[in-house]
């Protein structure tokens, strides 16, 4: 009786010892974790100096590539709309004269709605009721202001000395007033270099640099 009691708690004085050591193993080791942790160093937890750079680095040669590429498309973007707006505009100023019997006038303005040759705001057609070839808003019906918005390029309007091409009332027709419009590239770029011409029976073409040397300024 009494050999077994001594042998059960030295087993349970020896059992409990064990533990103790697995404990304070067990807290020793969160603790040493926990201080490895604190102790990495900084860089481990971010980018380091070297990655930055070429990362950096990469982002400068992708945005070298792609700026021009997308000044390039903006471009060729705008040159296209400027060719639809003038059609289109010749296209309102024809119709109009024909259908409503009146004189009717198209021109590049400036800020003011005023008719120039070289004007680069708006695209303007209007009726000419006093037919003094200006824009009055007390007098004239405004029947199409197209802004132009242009970034990179410019508008020239050829029709003769005047500032404006007229469609008379009384066919629909420009006699006289036949001309063209160029669109010029700020940057020269030919393949973005046209110009549209009217002829006498108001029919417009396209023709760019390739098929006429269009000759901007």
């Amino acid at each position: 009786m009494d050999l077994n009691y001594h042998w059960l708690k030295t087993q349970y004085i020896k059992g409990l010892s064990h533990m103790s050591h697995l404990k304070n193993a067990s807290i020793n080791g969160f603790d040493h974790v926990i201080k490895t942790s604190n102790n990495l160093p900084i860089y481990q937890s971010g980018f380091t100096l070297i990655e930055a750079i070429i990362s950096v680095l990469i982002l400068a040669t992708i945005s070298s590539i792609a700026l021009p590429s997308f000044v390039t498309a903006q471009q060729r973007w705008e040159a296209h709309k400027i060719r639809s707006d003038i059609i289109n505009t010749f296209r309102v100023a024809k119709a109009h004269s024909f259908t409503q019997r009146t004189n009717t006038v198209m021109c590049l303005a400036d800020i003011h709605q005023v008719c120039h040759k070289q004007a680069a705001h708006y695209l303007l057609v209007f009726s000419d009721s006093d037919d003094n070839h200006k824009f009055d808003l007390q007098a004239d019906q405004l029947l199409l202001k197209q802004a132009l918005n242009l970034n990179y390029g410019r508008v020239y309007l050829n029709a003769g000395r005047r500032h404006y091409i007229k469609f008379f009332g009384d066919s629909g027709l420009p006699r006289g007033h036949f001309g063209h419009i160029k669109y010029c590239p700020n940057n020269g770029n030919k393949q973005n270099m046209y110009q549209i011409s009217i002829n006498q029976q108001g029919n417009h073409r396209f023709k760019p640099y390739r098929f006429k040397k269009t000759g901007c300024p």
